[in-house]
């Protein structure tokens, strides 16, 4: 017989709904990270396909490398770690006398 009383939990589930729990809390940590990674992704397309707008920042998943929209369209590109900046126009796609 068990030597449980009336509304107390036996320690194997209460070991078992512990175990469900941190498997789930790390599902959902992932999916997150995959959704703020999808984001990330969208908007750096954005501003090197030239749609972005002046302002306009992304910074890569380690943090080191910063996208930046300027006036007029123009890109920068700073990476922290090693002291560097870049600065490029883009080319849209309504362009043609670009190739």
């Amino acid at each position: 017989m068990s030597a449980n009383k009336g509304n107390t939990v036996p320690t194997s589930a209460k070991a078992i709904l512990l175990i469900c729990t941190v498997m789930i809390s790390c599902q959902c940590t992932r999916a997150f990270a995959e959704d703020t990674d999808a984001v990330r992704n969208a908007t750096l397309n954005r501003i090197v396909r030239g749609e972005g707008k002046p302002g306009e920042t992304v910074t890569s998943k380690n943090g080191e490398v910063i996208y930046l929209v300027l006036e007029g369209g123009i890109v920068e590109v700073r990476n922290t770690r090693y002291g560097t900046s870049q600065r490029y126009s883009v080319v849209k796609k309504s362009d043609n006398s670009r190739n």
